[in-house]
Order: structure tokens, then C-alpha cells, then sequence
């Protein structure tokens, strides 16, 4: 009698385990059917957004440089005093502004003389220290960038680029 029970045992640990291994297969195979239906969907939909941008750049060609050149503005070069080591250095600076659309161009050369005073001002409050190194000139580009926009109204400046930086 007691083996009877042990063989019962025996074949019902081989069928739970047999079960078990059924259900793990069932669970991998929704699994990957899942994954694989999944990146279906992600990459039809990509393609179609694609698709779409490739023809609106046939329909319009676009021209970045020339876009670019619309939008910008180069400045005459500023020569200013910067006090340094206890006597005063002088920095020659070289601007280029570039606006985020064309309108904002020519209210930028409407307005040249008010946007070179600005920066005249702010450049030669200026110390050395403070524009020495790259963190520095980071910071000035923001704060000249803030201080022109705040002089324009119907656009505004984008990035500010210095073409020449020299401390002598």
C-alpha cells in the first residue's frame, strides 16, 4: 500500500512538472509574440512620420546657410577697457547675432545703435577675471543675448557668436 501511494506521488510530481513546463513555454511564447508585435507597431508608425518629412522636404527646398545668412547679423568690432592685473587690457570683440527669423534681423540693424551701446556698456564693465576663461565667456554671450532682447519687440536673438575674442 505504501508503495502504491509513493508511485501516485512519483507520477503526480512528473505531471506537475510536466505542467509547468507547459506553462512557462505558453508564458515565452505570449512573450515574444507580444516583443514582436510591439516593434511591429513602433516601426510602421515611425516609417509613416518618415515618409511624411521626406515629402515635405521635396515639396520645399530649404537652404541652410542662406537661412542662416537671413537671420544674421555681424557687428563692427568693439574695442573696449577691461581692468586686469591692476591696469587696465584692452578687448577687441567681434559679434554676430543671429535672430530666430528674418524680421528679427532688420529690427536688430534698425536698432544698431542701441544694441552697441548695450554692449559697449556691458563690455567694459567688465574685469578680466570675469571673462577670462570659458565659463566666463559662456556668461557673457547669455547676458548680451538677454540685454539685446530685451531692446527688440517683434523677434529676438537666438545665439550670440563672438567671430574674434582678443585681450591685450
Amino acid at each position: 500500500m505504501a508503495e502504491e501511494e509513493k508511485d501516485a506521488t512519483e507520477e503526480g510530481g512528473e505531471k506537475k512538472g510536466g505542467m509547468s513546463m507547459i506553462v512557462v513555454l505558453i508564458v515565452a511564447v505570449l512573450c515574444l509574440g507580444l516583443g514582436a508585435g510591439g516593434a511591429f507597431f513602433l516601426l510602421g508608425s515611425g516609417g509613416g512620420d518618415a515618409a511624411a518629412a521626406e515629402a515635405a522636404a521635396e515639396a520645399e527646398p530649404v537652404n541652410p546657410a542662406q537661412d542662416l545668412a537671413e537671420r544674421s547679423v555681424a557687428l563692427e568690432p568693439f574695442v573696449v577697457n577691461v581692468t586686469g592685473d591692476g591696469y587696465p587690457r584692452y578687448l577687441k570683440l567681434k559679434v554676430e547675432l543671429e535672430a530666430d527669423a528674418p524680421a528679427a534681423r532688420e529690427e536688430i540693424e534698425a536698432r544698431l545703435a542701441h544694441i552697441r551701446d548695450t554692449i559697449i556698456l556691458l563690455l567694459s564693465s567688465k574685469r578680466l577675471e570675469d571673462i577670462g576663461d570659458f565659463e566666463g565667456k559662456a556668461l557673457l554671450k547669455d547676458d548680451l543675448r538677454d540685454r539685446i532682447n530685451g531692446l527688440l519687440e517683434t523677434g529676438e536673438v537666438r545665439s550670440v557668436l563672438f567671430t574674434e575674442f582678443v585681450v591685450q
